[in-house]
């Protein structure tokens, strides 16, 4: 991927975990300027992955300066993560959005792996149980 590609898609990951342009364009640069050494004219997705970890971290490092800062309406499903509490939203965001393996993530949090299996079971009823949105949406 090209640099382009790549800033939109580390900025999409920050917003999914923040829910604010703003926050999720300071967390989206931090995490860039960290992996800057690695970044060269194509973008593989190794590098990608290390810079969402870094997002990842930043994230949960401070969630509470990097949550509900908001006022925008948002789609339900983004509703829906901003309802979850931060260590929800981050192993859904890591392991349903952006696909990558859970057990990336317990280093990045300090949390075993049957936790983080716990926390996106519960982000995962969470989602359904607001389910409702799914049958509004045309298909």
């Amino acid at each position: 991927m090209d640099l382009q590609e790549y800033i939109k898609k580390v900025y999409t990951i920050a917003f999914r975990l923040t829910g604010d342009e703003t926050s999720a364009g300071d967390v989206a640069s931090l995490a860039i300027k960290r992996k800057a050494d690695a970044i060269k004219d194509i973008i593989d997705t190794s590098i990608l992955h290390e810079t969402a970890r870094e997002v990842f971290s930043i994230f949960l490092t401070e969630p509470d300066k990097y949550t509900g800062l908001s006022t925008h309406n948002h789609s339900p499903i983004q509703n829906q993560l901003m309802a979850l509490e931060p260590l929800s939203r981050t192993a859904l965001v890591w392991k349903d959005i952006m696909g990558y393996n859970i057990g990336d993530l317990e280093i990045i949090t300090n949390c075993s792996k049957s936790e983080l299996y716990e926390k996106l079971n519960t982000a995962r009823k969470h989602l359904i149980g607001a389910g409702e949105f799914y049958t509004e949406c045309p298909t």
